[in-house]
């Protein structure tokens, strides 16, 4: 089997043997619980499974094992865990292409034998391993080349399109220790960092270089797998969540990652702020057009709790607000919407059915089906006025950033106009496409007052975002007067591609809707007839065909 990425109609898109896939897939972390068969049955034939090198907590700020053996647990591999996960996914779909989520934390006696490779606090009692570690590097590399030799010499070689390495907290390559202690050889390296470029040793270089330094591991890791598989399999990587977490979780470096021609996808979840409330955007941690203006994947990570979602243990953190889902019909509604903006910013999705049974539901299973016949017809290709510009830079200035990043996110999401996002570093080849720049200046650095000034010099409406967040009605009247015409009467959610268009509608009232002139259209999940305007209600969901497309 050989899967690579090619471009179709300017997205990138991944391909199997010469032939495009639906980039809409399924996981659960219990196996036991699956629901393969369902989601198979429902169009779906891309799947991923974990593989864990040990059993540590995937989570150190609520210690759950993780729900399988570690496969080098012991001093001989366990690769019969491997047989285990691809059979039961081939038995229910014997058609699946299967590209695993491989768990790099090393076994807990490794991590006792190097006490001098380990970060200097954590979020409990126990000290894990530093991203700086050059022997947890290695070792990480010399069990990577095991479990890849075993499975690219496996009958299971032609169900395998690729591998997703995934370590430090919640298997984000989010920082293991919360207080930035990230260890005696961080304090090495970050001292050599420093005097090589004649900087100073300050908190926001700091942060910088940790991140620099998880970006390099996954860029060398994805290196290594590239070789094993003789470059016919895609490697991917949760990473660069610029627009949702802040300066000291290891993820201000996507520029680095972008760059690596070793990394083919990108993923994360979908934004968890505001617990996710009805009537808002469930918008992409990661700057996709970024990812997308580099020729990579991005895959969101769906892990939408539904109205059969608990907690998988009593512990504090997983009894919090955001392990409940709300009520089916409104699960429902938030389904179609992380469905839509997939499809309409031309990107991947994978459903997460975290602890098992989250979906076990026929209409859920109904709608899988539905978006299965909608994805045949290929992505959209987006239809955007609006580019909204990010420096990681600026977040590593930034204290606190995250909440300021998720007030602005949660603006831009509800201003009735689609917008997309970007690094800083691409201003220059992206911005002359659209009518609009928001810039979010977080702290000011030399590349955003230069493509501050350059966009203020051309013919663009330029807006600036920095201490004060405007609300989405001042985002909203702010684009109507610079002339961009929402569809909307009113703030929203708006995704708009060449072939669909579809709204989310975030509060009561009378809703008037109008794309190319045409006010009737036919909801695409529902099949009903909805004329415009009309009164709706808060959280409702809606997609149309647009009138060249009728």
């Amino acid at each position: 089997m050989v899967a690579k990425v090619v471009q179709i109609n300017g997205i990138p898109a991944i391909e199997i043997n010469g032939s495009p896939v639906m980039e809409m897939a399924y996981i659960t972390y219990r196996p036991e619980y699956n629901k393969y068969y369902d989601f198979s049955n429902n169009g779906v034939k891309l799947f991923s499974i974990n593989l864990n090198f040990s059993e540590m907590p995937i989570n150190e700020m609520a210690p759950v094992l993780v729900f399988q053996k570690g496969i080098f647990e012991k001093d001989v591999p366990d690769f019969s865990i491997v047989d285990h996960n691809f059979d039961l996914i081939l038995k229910d779909c014997p058609d699946a292409c299967i590209f695993p989520r491989v768990n790099l934390n090393l076994p807990e006696r490794w991590e006792r034998e190097h006490p001098l490779e380990l970060c200097e606090k954590g979020f409990g009692d126990r000290c894990r391993f530093s991203y700086a570690s050059d022997i947890w590097a290695e070792d990480v590399k010399k069990y990577l080349t095991q479990l890849i030799d075993y499975i690219e010499n496996s009958k299971y070689k032609e169900h395998i399109i690729g591998y997703q390495l995934s370590a430090g907290n919640t298997e984000e390559w989010l920082a293991i220790d919360p207080q930035s202690g990230y260890g005696i050889r961080a304090k090495e390296k970050f001292a050599t960092y420093c005097g090589e470029r004649e900087i100073p040793a300050n908190e926001e270089n700091y942060y910088k270089f940790m991140s620099e330094i998880v970006a390099s591991r996954i860029s060398d890791f994805a290196h290594t797998v590239k070789k094993l598989t003789n470059h016919e399999k895609l490697v991917g990587c949760f990473y660069g969540y610029t627009l949702y977490v802040g300066r000291n979780h290891c993820h201000n470096a996507l520029e680095k990652i972008l760059d690596c021609e070793n990394i083919d996808f990108i993923c994360s979840p979908l934004s968890y702020a505001d617990i996710r409330e009805p009537g808002i955007d469930l918008y992409a941690m990661v700057p996709v057009a970024s990812v997308r203006h580099h020729k990579k994947v991005y895959f969101s990570e769906n892990d939408i709790r539904t109205h059969l979602s608990r907690p998988i243990s009593d512990h504090p953190n997983y009894t919090l607000p955001i392990w409940y889902g709300h009520d089916k019909d409104t699960v429902i509604e938030q389904m179609k919407l992380a469905f839509s903006r997939a499809m309409l910013h031309g990107y991947g999705l994978w459903w997460f059915d975290m602890w098992g049974g989250w979906y076990d539901d026929s209409q859920y299973m109904e709608l899988i089906h539905k978006m299965s016949q909608i994805c045949e017809k290929g992505m959209d290709t987006p239809d955007v006025e609006v580019a909204v510009y990010v420096d990681e830079n600026s977040i590593v200035k930034t204290e606190n950033a995250d909440s300021q990043l998720q007030k602005v996110f949660r603006s831009v999401g509800l201003c009735a106009s689609p917008y997309d996002a970007y690094l800083i570093s691409d201003f220059e080849n992206t911005f002359e496409k659209y009518k609009a720049c928001i810039f979010v200046e977080l702290a000011k650095t030399r590349p955003l007052e230069e493509c501050i000034k350059k966009a203020q010099m051309s013919s663009k409406e330029v807006l600036i975002i920095n201490d004060i967040v405007p609300t989405e009605n001042e985002l909203y009247q702010w684009l109507k007067d610079a002339g961009i015409v929402s569809p909307i009467n009113c703030p929203g959610v708006v995704y708009r591609g060449e072939k669909y268009i579809s709204f989310y509608t975030s509060s009561d009232g009378e809703y008037d809707f109008c794309d190319r002139g045409v006010r009737v259209f036919r909801d695409m999940f529902s099949d009903k007839t909805i004329s415009f305007p009309t009164r709706l209600s808060k959280g409702q969901f809606f997609m149309f065909k647009r009138k060249s497309e009728i």
